[in-house]
C-alpha cells in the first residue's frame, strides 16, 4: 500500500491504516475457524464502517493487504509459482498480471513489487481459455503500462480500475468502471499524466484566484495567519507575508480553519493548502483544472511508442482525440518492436540533422558592414 494511503488518518485520536491493518491481520490469524472468504468480507465490511473516509482504491489495496497476509500465513502453496512466463498484462507501474505455462497447463498470478508473486486462477488448457474465464474477453490493449479489456458490452475495462481481480480465488470477478471506448480510455491515461505536470496546476489555481479577485502572488508561499472574520460577503482574512501585512476576501472558509486561526494566532500555514479548503474555490480550481488538462491533451505532441494488442505488438502514433494511427507492421515480439522504435527514432533524429545541416549550407552569409565618415 502506498505511504500515503498509510499514513492516512480520519482524525488525530484513530489509529492509522497500517496499524489498524496490523490488528485485523492478528485478530484473523486467530479466527482459524473461519474460511478465508469469510473472513476478508467481515474484515472489508468493518474496514468501510471504521473508515469511511477511504477511496474505494484505498479500501481496495487495505483489503489485499489483508488477503495477502492471510495468503501467507494459509495458503503458503499459491506462492509456489513454477513454469515459463507467456504474458504479462501490466496493472500499473508497480504492479502485474502474468500468465505461467507449467507442465501443458497455463495459470494467472498477480505480481506485486516488494511481494512475493502468487496464483489467483485454476489451471487452464490454454492462455485463451484462461484470460476468457477471468476477464471475459481474449480483446486487449496495452498502453502505456495500462491494460484494458473490450468486453461484449462494448464498453473498455482498465485492470487498473478493477484491481480487485486480485482477489479471484475467494472471490467472483466483474468488471466495473467501463470506459466508453479505446480513445476514451487511452486520453484518461493522458490526462493522469498531465496530473503530474504542475505547471497545469499552477495555471488552473491562478485563474481561480483571479475569478475570485485574491493575488495569485501568493500561491506557494508560507503565510502567517493573523486573524478571521466572517462579513455579509464573505471571509475576511488578515494575514502577513514577509514581514508585510495584507487582507483578502474568501467566499467561505471550512470552521476548523476559523477555530484554529482565532485559537493559534500568528498560526504559520500554506497559503495554498488554506485557500484550496474554501470548498467555492475548490471547486472552481476543479473546473478550470479540468479545461487545462483537455487543453493539454489537445495540445501535447506524443511520439511514436508501442502497442501491444491480442494481434501482437506494433508502433504507432498518438492523436488527441485517443486515435492511433499504425506505422507499421505487427513484429514477433514487443522486445522486436521497441528495438524497430529505436531505429525508427535515429531514423527520424539523423534525418532532422541532416536537414538542419542543408540549410546551414543553403544560407546566405550576412555581412555586417561598419560605415565610418571620416571628414578631411
Amino acid at each position: 500500500m502506498r505511504n500515503d494511503v498509510i499514513e492516512r488518518t480520519a482524525n488525530d485520536t484513530m489509529l492509522t491504516i497500517a496499524d489498524y491493518l496490523l490488528q485485523m491481520i492478528e485478530q484473523a490469524r486467530k479466527q482459524r475457524d473461519l474460511e478465508l472468504r469469510s473472513l476478508i468480507d467481515q474484515d472489508s465490511k468493518n474496514m468501510q464502517r471504521d473508515y469511511p473516509h477511504l477511496s474505494a482504491e484505498e479500501r481496495a489495496e487495505g483489503e489485499y493487504e489483508l488477503y495477502y497476509a492471510l495468503l501467507r500465513e494459509r495458503h503458503s502453496d499459491v506462492f509456489e509459482v513454477q513454469g515459463n512466463l507467456q504474458g504479462t498484462f501490466p496493472v500499473d507501474g508497480n504492479s502485474r498480471f502474468q500468465i505461467h505455462h507449467d507442465k501443458n497447463e497455463f495459470y494467472g498470478v498477480y505480481n506485486y513489487d516488494g511481494k512475493k508473486p502468487h496464483r489467483i486462477t485454476d489451471n487452464f488448457l490454454t492462455k485463451e481459455d484462461l484470460i476468457s474465464n477471468l476477464f471475459g474477453s481474449t480483446k486487449f490493449e496495452i498502453f502505456r503500462n495500462r491494460t484494458f479489456f473490450h468486453c461484449d458490452d462494448g464498453k473498455v475495462y482498465s485492470l487498473h480500475d478493477n484491481k480487485h481481480f486480485r482477489l479471484h480465488m475467494i472471490k467472483d470477478f466483474k468488471f466495473q468502471l467501463p470506459c466508453e471506448n479505446i480513445e476514451h480510455a487511452r486520453l484518461s491515461v493522458v490526462k493522469d499524466e498531465l496530473r503530474n505536470d504542475g505547471n497545469l496546476r499552477l495555471q488552473a489555481l491562478k485563474k481561480t484566484l483571479d475569478e475570485y479577485g485574491i493575488p495569485s502572488d501568493l500561491v506557494g508561499e508560507t503565510v502567517t495567519l493573523s486573524s478571521v472574520s466572517s462579513e455579509k460577503n464573505g471571509v475576511r482574512v488578515l494575514l502577513e507575508h514577509k514581514h508585510k501585512e495584507r487582507q483578502i476576501m474568501v467566499p467561505e472558509m471550512k470552521e476548523q480553519w476559523l477555530e484554529r486561526v482565532r485559537d493559534y494566532p500568528k498560526l504559520k500555514a500554506a497559503f495554498d493548502e488554506f485557500i484550496m479548503d474554501s470548498r467555492s474555490i475548490g471547486e472552481g480550481f476543479l473546473a478550470f483544472y479540468g479545461i487545462e488538462l483537455n487543453k493539454g491533451i489537445q495540445t501535447k505532441q506524443h511520439g511514436f511508442e508501442v502497442m501491444v494488442n491480442q494481434e501482437g505488438s506494433y508502433i504507432g502514433k498518438l492523436h488527441g482525440s485517443g486515435k492511433v494511427k499504425k506505422v507499421s507492421p505487427y513484429f514477433s515480439s514487443e522486445k522486436e518492436a521497441e528495438v524497430q522504435l529505436g531505429k525508427l527514432e535515429n531514423h527520424i533524429q539523423l534525418a532532422k540533422e541532416q536537414e538542419r545541416q542543408k540549410e546551414n549550407l543553403n544560407r546566405e552569409p550576412v555581412l555586417e558592414v561598419n560605415e565610418t565618415v571620416e571628414k578631411n
